[in-house]
């Protein structure tokens, strides 16, 4: 499916409720699959519990995809809908890769999944920033809007794709704005295709596959919580995990493996969380085109 799915052209059969399903889906797997240093069914944090994560998918899903609004309104709807139950920032990542997608889908039906993701940040307007700048000031993430140049508080009245290339320097979603999903659709569903072959376990799977976004990309949420040294020591670390562990593929020692770490990460407060939004967004995607 990898291989191919980047240049199958979107059609009608992409409608609502199969995209609406599939985000659910990757949200579910998100809190069903151990990745250490997030939130999952049996390890809450603190502050947040499996059920904060799907309630807020629930809420945000009844207007991510209305295939009347505009990029900003999809990802500021999805925001003030996700508020209403949950109090802590526990989707602003996953909304605002996940609501980019949709988009492409419902909106570019005679191109390929990149040409219409690109289409959609392009033809996004002024208007559009104004509202997701809206969206994450509601959500509230640490440190995303403190910056020098282009800070959300501002409300810059720029394009979009204009303020995700500065942002693009340090956050990692914004990276994808500016790169037209280059993580997710060159990286990170090839390895979860693979992934899926090899472990024939989809809660396997995701987990080693979190674990690889992990070493390949120093977590943008780690450096703005604790620095980029701590990111960069964290992706090295999993690196040397990531050798072990293909040394014995047997899924009661890579459990055992994913929950010490799991354990590891809450205990030091090492939460992975762009990375989780990475993996919910290609989730996502895998789950819409994996029969086609």
């Amino acid at each position: 499916m990898s291989d191919n799915f980047k240049k199958i052209t979107l059609n009608k059969n992409f409608d609502e409720s199969l995209i609406r399903d599939a985000y659910l889906y990757a949200c579910h797997k998100d809190i069903e699959a151990i990745k250490p240093g997030n939130v999952n069914i049996n390890s809450p944090h603190h502050d947040t519990t499996a059920s904060d994560y799907l309630i807020s998918s629930i809420n945000s899903g009844s207007e991510l995809f209305n295939d009347s609004y505009s990029l900003g309104d999809r990802i500021l709807s999805a925001i003030v809908a996700t508020k209403k139950e949950t109090q802590m920032n526990t989707n602003l990542g996953i909304i605002l890769l996940c609501a980019p997608i949709a988009h492409a889908l419902l909106n570019y039906k005679e191109m390929s999944l990149k040409e219409a993701i690109a289409k959609t940040i392009d033809s996004a307007t002024a208007d559009d920033t104004v509202k997701i700048c809206e969206a994450i000031n509601i959500a509230n993430p640490g440190g995303l809007g403190n910056v020098s140049d282009y800070d959300t508080k501002s409300m810059p009245v720029v394009k979009l794709r204009e303020i995700m290339s500065y942002s693009a320097q340090y956050d990692r979603i914004s990276y994808q704005y500016h790169n037209n999903y280059e993580d997710i659709l060159d990286f990170i569903i090839p390895s979860l295709d693979e992934n899926m072959i090899k472990y024939k376990s989809d809660d396997i799977s995701i987990s080693m596959t979190y674990l690889q976004i992990l070493g390949k990309i120093p977590d943008s949420h780690i450096s703005r919580k604790l620095g980029e040294e701590i990111a960069k020591k964290t992706s090295n670390h999993v690196n040397d995990l990531l050798k072990i562990q293909d040394k014995d593929c047997s899924q009661g020692y890579l459990v055992k493996q994913l929950n010490d770490l799991d354990y590891e990460y809450k205990k030091k407060g090492i939460n992975p969380g762009t990375t989780a939004d990475l993996l919910v967004a290609s989730l996502m995607i895998h789950r819409i085109f994996k029969s086609v």
